[in-house]
């Protein structure tokens, strides 16, 4: 029997230090148990006021679409909006679309397109295309290790009079996780060198844990760190912090 997927995700927290993330953890999204339909939405709404009045709102959603037991399609985008004094200061958006591609149960292969622009980074637009292979190391029903590595263009334009930087990068990733009776821990590291220059290079880690409180709802807090070695010379830090928790709502059929 086919069984269609809709996860809804809330989250009411969200803790910032430093700039909005560059580098997009696309593999939250990922699930081989599902039989060929997921969805997640995930709206936020921070309102602040007195001595200043500031409003943010973002909204994402990733759907992955299973086309043949060996082809996965997937598209993840969002919007973060932040208005002061009735005035928008900052509005960031992105769009990833990959295409998955089995070759066998343990490695597979994937292609990808993202556009962004990120205000607080100075990021006008972002465009990247690659594409790589994916090897499970390690498959167990609570415990599951993937690695990942590939070649993608980096073109990334400035809000400044820094001209177009057009780079070839290596990406490569790890994806850890473990199951311990209701709760997942998950743990997403990329890591993006210059294909010749290795000092120039961007690390993501993300770690989420999930508890799992009935069949429809799920807790999640998730810590994230973005690390840029080479970040143009308008930005000050290297390296950014977020915190975001909230419910995942679960609807199955």
């Amino acid at each position: 029997m086919k069984k269609t997927v809709i996860k809804l995700s809330i989250f009411f927290l969200t803790i910032s230090l430093g700039y909005s993330q560059g580098v997009i953890n696309s593999e939250k999204l990922f699930n081989s148990e599902v039989e060929k339909f997921y969805f997640i939405l995930s709206p936020a709404i921070d309102i602040q006021s007195g001595n200043s009045e500031v409003f943010e709102t973002g909204l994402q959603f990733s759907s992955l679409y299973k086309i043949t037991e060996r082809n996965w399609l997937k598209g993840t985008a969002g919007v973060d909006i932040i208005s002061e004094e009735g005035e928008d200061v900052s509005n960031d958006k992105f769009l990833q679309l990959r295409h998955t591609f089995s070759i066998k149960k343990w490695i597979h292969t994937f292609t990808f397109y993202q556009l962004q622009n990120s205000f607080s980074l100075g990021v006008k637009k972002r465009e990247l295309l690659g594409s790589g292979l994916r090897l499970k190391l390690l498959k167990k029903e609570d415990v599951a290790l993937d690695i990942g590595v590939g070649i993608m263009i980096e073109s990334e334009e400035y809000n400044s009079d820094i001209p177009i930087a057009e780079k070839n990068r290596i990406t490569s990733m790890m994806i850890f996780k473990r199951n311990i009776n209701s709760i997942e821990l998950k743990n997403t590291t990329y890591y993006q060198p210059h294909i010749i220059n290795i000092w120039d290079f961007r690390l993501l880690n993300e770690l989420d844990l999930t508890f799992s409180i009935n069949d429809w709802l799920d807790y999640e807090v998730n810590y994230i760190i973005r690390y840029d070695n080479e970040q143009p010379s308008f930005l000050d830090k290297k390296l950014d912090q977020y915190i975001t928790s909230g419910f995942n709502i679960k609807f199955t059929k």
